[in-house]
Protein backbone atom coordinates (compact mmCIF):
# COMPACT_ATOMS: atom_id res chain seq x y z
CA UNK A 1 0.00 0.00 0.00
CA UNK A 2 1.37 3.38 -0.92
CA UNK A 3 -0.24 6.77 -0.43
CA UNK A 4 -0.72 7.29 -4.09
CA UNK A 5 -3.36 5.00 -4.22
CA UNK A 6 -7.29 4.70 -3.17
CA UNK A 7 -7.32 2.09 -0.72
CA UNK A 8 -8.14 3.53 3.15
CA UNK A 9 -5.11 3.44 4.95
CA UNK A 10 -4.80 1.41 8.04
CA UNK A 11 -5.61 3.38 11.96
CA UNK A 12 -3.60 1.73 15.19
CA UNK A 13 -3.97 1.57 18.65
CA UNK A 14 -1.11 1.56 20.57
CA UNK A 15 0.48 0.86 23.66
CA UNK A 16 3.33 3.15 24.62
CA UNK A 17 4.73 2.02 28.01
CA UNK A 18 7.04 4.39 29.44
CA UNK A 19 9.78 6.59 28.31
CA UNK A 20 12.52 3.85 28.75
CA UNK A 21 10.95 2.18 25.53
CA UNK A 22 13.23 4.76 23.93
CA UNK A 23 16.89 2.92 25.39
CA UNK A 24 15.52 -0.53 26.38
CA UNK A 25 16.90 -1.65 22.94
CA UNK A 26 16.42 -5.38 24.18
CA UNK A 27 12.86 -5.92 25.49
CA UNK A 28 10.21 -7.00 23.49
CA UNK A 29 8.09 -3.98 23.35
CA UNK A 30 10.95 -1.92 21.12
CA UNK A 31 11.64 -4.36 19.36
CA UNK A 32 8.00 -4.68 18.31
CA UNK A 33 8.15 -1.11 17.40
CA UNK A 34 11.22 -1.57 15.19
CA UNK A 35 9.25 -4.06 13.33
CA UNK A 36 5.94 -1.71 13.20
CA UNK A 37 7.82 1.57 12.16
CA UNK A 38 9.43 -0.51 9.15
CA UNK A 39 6.43 -1.49 8.05
CA UNK A 40 4.72 2.03 8.01
CA UNK A 41 7.93 3.20 6.16
CA UNK A 42 8.30 0.31 3.57
CA UNK A 43 4.84 -0.83 2.87
CA UNK A 44 2.13 1.88 4.23
CA UNK A 45 4.19 4.93 3.36
CA UNK A 46 1.77 7.57 4.53
CA UNK A 47 1.23 11.41 3.64
CA UNK A 48 1.36 12.02 7.61
CA UNK A 49 0.95 10.88 11.17
CA UNK A 50 -2.20 11.77 13.40
CA UNK A 51 -1.64 10.72 17.14
CA UNK A 52 -4.21 10.75 19.97
CA UNK A 53 -1.82 10.31 23.14
CA UNK A 54 -3.04 9.33 26.76
CA UNK A 55 -1.21 12.16 27.70
CA UNK A 56 -2.86 15.25 26.35
CA UNK A 57 -6.35 15.92 28.36
CA UNK A 58 -7.41 19.43 27.56
CA UNK A 59 -10.40 20.83 29.35
CA UNK A 60 -14.10 21.12 28.15
CA UNK A 61 -12.46 20.80 24.47
CA UNK A 62 -10.48 18.91 21.38
CA UNK A 63 -6.94 20.86 21.21
CA UNK A 64 -4.62 20.12 17.83
CA UNK A 65 -1.03 20.84 17.88
CA UNK A 66 -0.63 23.40 14.95
CA UNK A 67 3.12 23.78 13.56
CA UNK A 68 4.80 24.19 10.58
CA UNK A 69 8.97 23.74 11.66
CA UNK A 70 10.03 20.85 13.72
CA UNK A 71 7.91 20.32 16.43
CA UNK A 72 9.10 20.79 20.28
CA UNK A 73 9.18 17.63 22.55
CA UNK A 74 8.31 17.67 26.01
CA UNK A 75 9.38 14.91 29.07
CA UNK A 76 6.00 14.63 31.04
CA UNK A 77 7.52 12.49 33.18
CA UNK A 78 9.19 12.50 36.54
CA UNK A 79 12.36 10.11 38.28
CA UNK A 80 13.63 8.57 35.65
CA UNK A 81 17.64 8.44 34.74
CA UNK A 82 18.85 11.45 33.07
CA UNK A 83 19.49 10.09 29.68
CA UNK A 84 15.79 10.14 28.94
CA UNK A 85 15.41 13.92 29.40
CA UNK A 86 18.50 14.45 26.81
CA UNK A 87 16.48 12.35 24.25
CA UNK A 88 16.02 14.28 20.88
CA UNK A 89 13.18 13.92 18.28
CA UNK A 90 12.97 15.47 15.18
CA UNK A 91 9.77 16.10 13.81
CA UNK A 92 7.65 18.49 11.78
CA UNK A 93 4.02 19.33 12.00
CA UNK A 94 1.89 20.65 9.14
CA UNK A 95 -0.28 23.38 9.85
CA UNK A 96 -2.59 22.31 6.61
CA UNK A 97 -3.34 18.85 7.84
CA UNK A 98 -4.22 20.95 11.44
CA UNK A 99 -6.73 23.12 9.92
CA UNK A 100 -8.11 19.89 7.97
CA UNK A 101 -8.49 18.30 11.36
CA UNK A 102 -10.20 20.90 12.92
CA UNK A 103 -12.36 21.60 9.87
CA UNK A 104 -13.40 17.70 10.58
CA UNK A 105 -13.72 18.13 13.85
CA UNK A 106 -16.12 21.01 13.82
CA UNK A 107 -18.41 19.60 11.34
CA UNK A 108 -18.68 17.07 13.89
CA UNK A 109 -19.87 19.81 16.11
CA UNK A 110 -17.26 19.50 18.32
CA UNK A 111 -15.39 21.86 20.04
CA UNK A 112 -11.76 22.37 19.11
CA UNK A 113 -8.86 24.62 18.87
CA UNK A 114 -5.66 25.27 17.58
CA UNK A 115 -2.31 24.85 19.69
CA UNK A 116 0.93 26.64 18.73
CA UNK A 117 2.50 25.84 22.09
CA UNK A 118 2.33 22.35 23.21
CA UNK A 119 5.09 19.86 22.44
CA UNK A 120 4.40 16.21 21.28
CA UNK A 121 4.15 14.54 24.80
CA UNK A 122 6.02 10.92 25.47
CA UNK A 123 2.65 9.09 24.30
CA UNK A 124 3.81 10.42 20.74
CA UNK A 125 7.77 10.89 20.43
CA UNK A 126 8.58 7.87 23.03
CA UNK A 127 7.09 4.91 20.80
CA UNK A 128 7.48 6.77 17.53
CA UNK A 129 11.29 7.90 18.41
CA UNK A 130 11.85 3.84 18.22
CA UNK A 131 9.42 2.52 15.49
CA UNK A 132 10.50 5.92 12.96
CA UNK A 133 13.70 7.52 14.50
CA UNK A 134 14.10 9.88 11.67
CA UNK A 135 10.79 10.74 10.34
CA UNK A 136 12.29 13.29 7.45
CA UNK A 137 9.28 14.59 5.45
CA UNK A 138 6.62 12.61 7.45
CA UNK A 139 4.38 15.22 9.29
CA UNK A 140 3.04 14.27 12.55
CA UNK A 141 0.12 16.34 14.28
CA UNK A 142 -1.21 15.45 17.85
CA UNK A 143 -4.83 15.44 18.62
CA UNK A 144 -5.79 15.94 22.48
CA UNK A 145 -8.23 14.14 24.18
CA UNK A 146 -11.10 16.15 26.20
CA UNK A 147 -10.77 15.22 29.73
CA UNK A 148 -13.65 12.86 31.18
CA UNK A 149 -15.28 12.98 28.05
CA UNK A 150 -17.64 9.48 27.42
CA UNK A 151 -16.68 6.21 25.28
CA UNK A 152 -19.31 7.47 22.75
CA UNK A 153 -17.57 11.04 22.42
CA UNK A 154 -13.99 9.18 22.08
CA UNK A 155 -15.86 6.84 19.16
CA UNK A 156 -17.58 9.76 17.66
CA UNK A 157 -13.97 11.35 17.89
CA UNK A 158 -12.62 8.41 15.63
CA UNK A 159 -15.55 8.73 13.32
CA UNK A 160 -14.89 12.14 12.33
CA UNK A 161 -11.00 11.95 11.49
CA UNK A 162 -11.51 8.97 9.63
CA UNK A 163 -11.59 10.24 6.28
CA UNK A 164 -8.18 11.19 6.58
CA UNK A 165 -7.30 7.47 6.06
CA UNK A 166 -8.55 8.20 2.70
CA UNK A 167 -6.20 10.21 2.20
CA UNK A 168 -3.11 8.92 2.82
CA UNK A 169 -2.46 9.52 6.60
CA UNK A 170 -2.41 7.46 9.80
CA UNK A 171 -4.36 7.92 12.63
CA UNK A 172 -2.71 6.01 15.85
CA UNK A 173 -4.52 5.81 19.00
CA UNK A 174 -1.85 6.00 21.62
CA UNK A 175 -2.19 4.79 25.57
CA UNK A 176 -2.30 1.04 26.79
CA UNK A 177 -4.17 -1.90 26.66
CA UNK A 178 -4.46 -2.38 30.68
CA UNK A 179 -2.94 -0.12 32.85
CA UNK A 180 -2.61 0.03 36.09
CA UNK A 181 0.11 2.20 37.06
CA UNK A 182 -0.19 2.04 40.85
CA UNK A 183 -0.80 -1.53 41.44
CA UNK A 184 2.82 -2.03 39.10
CA UNK A 185 5.03 0.68 41.03
CA UNK A 186 4.01 -0.93 44.11
CA UNK A 187 5.51 -4.15 42.87
CA UNK A 188 8.64 -2.22 41.41
CA UNK A 189 12.12 -3.85 42.82
CA UNK A 190 13.97 -0.47 43.11
CA UNK A 191 17.37 -2.35 43.67
CA UNK A 192 16.86 -4.29 40.31
CA UNK A 193 15.06 -1.05 38.76
CA UNK A 194 12.23 -3.27 37.38
CA UNK A 195 8.66 -3.97 37.27
CA UNK A 196 7.44 -7.59 38.64
CA UNK A 197 6.95 -9.96 35.92
CA UNK A 198 4.17 -11.61 37.84
CA UNK A 199 0.63 -10.47 36.23
CA UNK A 200 -1.80 -9.62 38.18
CA UNK A 201 -5.15 -11.66 38.13
CA UNK A 202 -7.62 -8.79 36.37
CA UNK A 203 -4.44 -7.84 33.55
CA UNK A 204 -5.36 -11.19 31.13
CA UNK A 205 -8.96 -11.61 31.95
CA UNK A 206 -9.45 -8.04 30.93
CA UNK A 207 -7.03 -8.17 28.10
CA UNK A 208 -8.63 -11.18 26.20
CA UNK A 209 -12.50 -9.46 26.91
CA UNK A 210 -11.21 -6.82 24.71
CA UNK A 211 -9.41 -9.13 22.10
CA UNK A 212 -12.91 -10.59 21.83
CA UNK A 213 -14.54 -6.89 20.83
CA UNK A 214 -11.84 -5.67 18.91
CA UNK A 215 -10.63 -8.23 16.89
CA UNK A 216 -14.18 -10.54 16.59
CA UNK A 217 -16.37 -7.64 15.88
CA UNK A 218 -16.32 -4.63 13.44
CA UNK A 219 -18.64 -1.51 13.00
CA UNK A 220 -21.50 -0.34 15.29
CA UNK A 221 -21.32 -3.32 16.79
CA UNK A 222 -17.83 -3.32 18.07
CA UNK A 223 -18.47 0.66 19.00
CA UNK A 224 -21.40 -0.43 21.28
CA UNK A 225 -19.27 -2.83 23.05
CA UNK A 226 -16.51 -0.94 23.64
CA UNK A 227 -18.73 2.01 24.83
CA UNK A 228 -20.67 -0.65 27.18
CA UNK A 229 -17.12 -1.50 29.09
CA UNK A 230 -17.90 1.38 31.18
CA UNK A 231 -19.68 -1.62 33.19
CA UNK A 232 -17.00 -4.36 32.80
CA UNK A 233 -16.51 -5.59 36.33
CA UNK A 234 -12.62 -5.60 35.67
CA UNK A 235 -12.40 -2.09 34.09
CA UNK A 236 -11.58 -0.14 37.38
CA UNK A 237 -8.74 -2.49 38.05
CA UNK A 238 -7.59 -2.75 34.53
CA UNK A 239 -8.25 1.38 33.93
CA UNK A 240 -8.52 3.67 37.39
CA UNK A 241 -8.63 6.08 35.21
CA UNK A 242 -9.32 6.35 31.45
CA UNK A 243 -6.48 8.65 29.52
CA UNK A 244 -5.43 5.12 28.57
CA UNK A 245 -8.27 3.68 27.58
CA UNK A 246 -9.69 6.18 25.44
CA UNK A 247 -7.24 6.23 22.63
CA UNK A 248 -8.79 3.06 21.78
CA UNK A 249 -12.24 4.06 21.38
CA UNK A 250 -10.82 6.91 18.80
CA UNK A 251 -8.83 4.79 16.75
CA UNK A 252 -12.33 2.07 16.63
CA UNK A 253 -14.06 5.06 15.97
CA UNK A 254 -11.99 5.65 13.22
CA UNK A 255 -11.47 1.74 12.16
CA UNK A 256 -15.60 1.58 10.94
CA UNK A 257 -16.24 -1.73 9.16
CA UNK A 258 -12.20 -2.60 9.37
CA UNK A 259 -11.44 -5.99 11.51
CA UNK A 260 -8.69 -5.43 13.83
CA UNK A 261 -5.44 -7.83 13.66
CA UNK A 262 -3.44 -7.96 16.93
CA UNK A 263 0.04 -6.90 16.54
CA UNK A 264 1.43 -7.28 19.74
CA UNK A 265 1.14 -8.02 23.28
CA UNK A 266 3.14 -8.43 26.58
CA UNK A 267 1.81 -8.43 29.99
CA UNK A 268 3.49 -7.99 33.13
CA UNK A 269 1.93 -6.65 36.63
CA UNK A 270 -1.14 -4.67 35.61
CA UNK A 271 -0.17 -4.31 32.45
CA UNK A 272 -0.79 -5.09 28.71
CA UNK A 273 1.02 -3.48 25.91
CA UNK A 274 -1.82 -4.76 23.47
CA UNK A 275 -1.81 -2.96 20.40
CA UNK A 276 -4.17 -3.47 16.87
CA UNK A 277 -4.46 -2.98 13.42
CA UNK A 278 -7.51 -1.89 11.79
CA UNK A 279 -6.92 -2.23 8.18
CA UNK A 280 -9.54 -3.73 5.38
CA UNK A 281 -6.96 -5.59 3.52
CA UNK A 282 -4.18 -7.71 4.90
Amino acid sequence: MSSDTSSRFPCYFISHGGPTLVIDYKNDEHKFFQQWGNKVLKEIKPKAIVVISAHWQAKGEIRVGKFEGETPIIYDFGGFAEELYRQKYQSKGSQELADKIIDLLKKAEFKVTADTTRGLDHGVWVPLKVAIPDPKDLPIVQVSLTRQASYEYNVKVGRALAPLRDEGILIIGSGMYVHNLSDSFSRFDRETNTFSQDVLPYTVPFARDLDKIVIDSKGEERENQLIKMIDHPLLRQAHPTDEHFVPLHVAAGAAGQDPGKKMFESCFSGMSWGSVEFCASE
